[in-house]
């Protein structure tokens, strides 16, 4: 466990040195070269490869076990990709060797496919105690799909179409530009200083949203759902956890729907709104009263126009509470 834990850090700081190199790369315009990082052997990445492209690359990246780490590289002209293989000991297999495994880096025009496939069949896949962490520099613009089973993906600073998927880990998506699908069954998501348009769902994790741009649908069975300075449209839906919903503007108007939750959304001044919500209690005490220019109840339903109305809000809980105010 030590030795392992010793790697992990080591592997943390390789990371680190890797972005700092290629923020540095870009400055000079020149590629990265690994060499210069000067890492010792057990850091080297067990494959490295290359792989120049003509037009903008498909990177295609899978792995049973392990992380996947896609950052840009302006000064790259190709696709560097970067291997790492952590080789435990377990007591039911027994072994470090990878002759279970088959691990594939290859390139058919302008896609590029890493991929590391378990040979074994049955519950012993299951059982594997060899992680495969794929480092990943692609240019400014690149398509990608990103799988792993229990592992984390970040993707970071990277134009195009995005789908990313896993079992257990955080899916981390950060300054992306384009369309972004992200998919998880246990782990969080994470989606920072994105523009265009968004959509995640997890089962069991949270969803965190900060600074996005566009339009962005997110859905979690039993998490909770948090966005903070948003520009644009917003569409999110949970089951159990709670909604809490911040903008700096409205783009074509804000959905947010939970079961047992509480939904609490902040709204600039400066825009007007239809509001419709669902819930057995309200708080409006944040809403100035003046912005206020009409209101009904009829139970569980309320509506409220703000400054005359204009962008459509709807907002519903069965159990929980909807709490409105304004921002200043």
């Amino acid at each position: 466990m030590e030795n392992v834990r010793k790697w992990v850090f080591k592997f943390s700081l390789l990371i680190a040195a890797m972005l700092l190199f290629s923020e540095i790369a870009y400055a000079q315009q020149e590629p990265v070269k690994m060499a210069a990082l000067q890492i010792d052997e057990e850091t080297d990445p067990y494959q490295s490869r290359l792989f120049r492209v003509r037009g903008t690359p498909q990177v295609l990246v899978n792995t049973i076990s392990g992380d996947i780490h896609v950052v840009k590289n302006s000064s790259i002209n190709g696709v560097q990709v970067d291997l790492y293989v952590e080789r435990g000991f377990s007591l039911w297999s027994g072994t470090r060797s990878l002759d279970n495994y088959r691990i594939i880096m290859q390139q058919q025009g302008d896609q590029i496919i890493a991929s590391v496939e378990d040979r074994r069949s049955g519950t012993s896949r299951q059982r594997s105690d060899v992680q495969f962490y794929f480092m990943v520099q692609v240019p400014d613009n690149a398509v990608t799909e990103l799988r792993t089973v229990n592992g984390s993906i970040t993707l970071e600073d990277v134009q195009g179409k995005h789908f990313l998927q896993n079992q257990n880990g955080d899916l981390i998506v950060k300054g992306v530009s384009g369309d972004v699908q992200a998919a998880s069954t246990t782990g969080n998501i994470y989606l920072e200083k994105l523009k265009g348009n968004i959509f995640a769902k997890t089962v069991s994790g949270n969803i965190g949203i900060e600074e996005n741009s566009g339009e962005v649908r997110v859905r979690s069975i039993s998490g909770a759902i948090h966005a903070t300075g948003m520009n644009g449209t917003l569409v999110s839906a949970t089951t159990s956890g709670n909604i809490t919903t911040d903008f700096k503007q409205v783009g074509k108007g804000i959905y947010l729907e939970s079961v047992s939750g509480d939904i609490q959304l902040t709204i600039p001044v400066q825009n007007g709104y239809e509001i419709r919500g669902q819930a057995m209690r309200f708080d409006l005490a944040g809403i100035h009263q003046s912005s206020i220019s009409e209101q009904s109840q009829n139970f569980r339903e309320r509506k409220i126009v703000i400054r005359d109305g204009g962008l459509p809000v709807q907002l519903s809980t069965v159990s929980g509470q909807i709490r409105i105010s304004e921002n200043q």
